[in-house]
């Protein structure tokens, strides 16, 4: 009991000593002319109230806003999902943040996404898409507006993607919005930032232009721009006849160069140029954990060490002849032991469509059952898998997948070789990009073939390369996935410019001028117009000075030769003239 007692006396003196010592450093650090540097802005006046809106949902789209959200409810805020489908109750990762449910996912069997699926995707069919969006646009702002009025939001963060309802009711309203992209590919038809070099497989041109020659340089930097133009004239004035309908009067383009955007990318992936101060690459933006393996895949895992992992997400899908393709090439690969696994995660996944039985090369018959049912010892079938898990995993050595960004990012993050197989949307631009890491190689959906897929699979597996250059890909992605704390950040910085630049309407609400809140962020160039933006005029005087210059100096050089040939010209035939004088005497 005695020494029990001492224990306790002991550890108090040692914590009366340390905390003493503390306050001394503390007094000291002040006596000797120093302050600590404050971190934290006044924060009196919190929680803020953030809406969080989205016209298209589901995984790819409100995973990395939910993530961003996610760090802001932790830092004391209201956030609150405005999305179709109900997302947040089904997710383990984000359950805890409430959501106002608008509406159904859209369906990707409908008539024009079953189109874009199924065949080659162009830039007219993104413009059917938009244009089909347009239809929506009143009734998206009517519940933006309605969820507005239940959540007295203080900050709009809208997903770019066909949401201008969610800008449009911010810059309305008169507060503060940030935007948010998956890809630099998105802002190519709204913003016209980026750099002539830069471009997109939708319109039949290269992601980087770099290397292309003067011909395939004119049609991508000039035709297909008009022709974007021309496609997009009556988009654009039917998204301004809506938005005028609902009391928003400037140009749809106007208020974008003026918001703040938050793109879930990084420079390493994207092709590199010079980005606009307004828009921010905060990705990779993953969550910090993810599900683990089940029982049987890890047991699969590790009873297989050359494994293929194949997903083509949840919002694409394959022609019954393609995915007869890819389980003959699963086949194949096994038969032959190139691999000797292979994880399938299929949603939408239409079994009657596929023929009763498979039929290798060999001569061997496979029941189709056989492999749906996982009575394949070699092959795992399943609806939905643990994928970075997967990945993540040392015996998945090839990921073949649709080319989505949230799969990209976590098939660099894990260093994994990718065989991408390109359906629609941005995964053709994504496709290219990752090809240009050197860790991947790519597929057609329009020219899917056993043998073509093979190859690329042995390639992938036995060229030192692609592993060397997925590793050097999981470097910058797992340095650049802490920025999602600087998305937070930067929403937060919003906030307080809101504070101290506002003003209190009679309602007792704060309002800001969008417009300018962030001009200290805006480029001058955007607004000098094109040619003093461009510097064009200077350019044009410098020119026409040097031209001028050059044409005096060269009005004097001709003036000179012309005395000197004058002035020399008759001595010298005099000279000449006079030995022949001579000569006759």
């Amino acid at each position: 009991m005695i020494s029990f007692k001492l224990w306790h006396i002991v550890i108090l003196a040692i914590l009366f000593i340390n905390t003493d010592r503390f306050i001394k450093i503390n007094a000291e650090a002040k006596n000797n002319g120093f302050i600590q540097r404050e971190l934290d802005f006044d924060s009196s006046d919190k929680p803020k109230n953030i809406f969080v809106g989205s016209v298209i949902g589901g995984v790819s789209h409100l995973n990395p806003v939910l993530e961003i959200s996610k760090i802001l409810k932790g830092r004391g805020h209201n956030v609150t999902l405005v999305a179709p489908g109900n997302f947040t109750a089904k997710s383990t990762l984000y359950h805890s943040i409430p959501q106002i449910i608008v509406g159904d996912l859209p369906n990707p069997h409908d008539s024009l996404f079953t189109k874009v699926i199924l065949n080659k995707y162009t830039f007219k069919d993104f413009v059917g898409i938009l244009k089909f969006a347009v239809k929506e646009y009143t009734k998206n702002f009517n519940n933006y507006l309605q969820a507005y009025k239940e959540i007295k939001a203080d900050l709009f963060f809208c997903d770019c993607l066909g949401n201008w309802a969610c800008f449009d009711l911010a810059w309305k309203l008169n507060k503060p919005v940030v935007g948010f992209v998956n890809t630099v590919t998105f802002l190519h038809m709204d913003l016209n930032f980026l750099p002539p070099f830069i471009s997109d497989p939708i319109m039949d041109c290269r992601v980087n232009m770099e290397n292309e020659s003067l011909y395939n340089r004119f049609i991508c930097a000039i035709v297909q721009r008009f022709r974007v133009i021309w496609h997009l004239r009556n988009f654009i004035n039917a998204i301004n006849y809506e938005r005028a309908e609902v009391g928003v009067s400037s140009d749809i383009n106007e208020g974008l160069t003026n918001t703040l955007i938050l793109v879930d990318s990084f420079i390493g992936f994207e092709v590199s140029f010079a980005w606009p101060p307004l828009l921010q690459e905060t990705g990779p933006i993953l969550p910090d954990i993810f599900p683990n393996l089940t029982s049987d895949l890890k047991l699969f895992l590790s009873t297989h060490p050359r494994v293929m992992y194949i997903s083509l997400g949840t919002s694409v899908y394959l022609t019954p002849e393609n995915s007869v393709i890819l389980l003959q090439s699963a086949l194949e690969l096994i038969n032959q032991n190139i691999l000797d696994g292979v994880i399938w995660a299929t949603v939408l996944f239409n079994e009657s469509e596929l023929p009763s039985t498979l039929t290798l090369s060999t001569g061997d018959v496979i029941p189709t059952l056989n492999l749906l049912n996982n009575l394949h010892p070699h092959i795992y079938i399943t609806k939905f898998a643990p994928q970075f898990a997967i990945l993540s995993h040392e015996n998945t050595k090839v990921y073949l997948g649709q080319g989505g960004v949230g799969s990209s990012h976590e098939s660099m993050y894990t260093a994994t070789p990718m065989l991408v197989l390109p359906v629609a949307y941005d995964q053709l631009a994504n496709a290219e990009k990752l090809e240009l890491t050197g860790m991947a190689l790519k597929l057609s959906k329009l020219d899917l073939k056993v043998d073509d897929i093979k190859s690329k699979v042995v390639r992938l597996m036995n060229e030192k390369s692609f592993k060397m250059n997925a590793k050097r890909m999981q470097v910058l992605a797992k340095f650049n996935s802490k920025r999602k704390y600087r998305g937070a950040d930067l929403i937060e910085m919003m906030m307080n410019l809101a504070k101290c630049e506002g003003v209190m309407n009679e309602d007792n609400e704060l309002e800001i001028d969008n417009r300018a809140l962030l001009r200290h962020w805006i480029t001058p160039d955007s607004r000098m117009g094109f040619i003093r933006g461009k510097y064009l005029d200077v350019f044009g005087v410098a020119v026409i000075i040097s031209i001028a210059l050059f044409s005096c100096l060269g009005y004097v050089f001709y003036k000179t030769i012309k005395f000197v040939f004058k002035k020399w010209l008759p001595r010298d035939e005099n000279m000449r003239k006079s030995p022949l004088k001579r000569k006759n005497e």
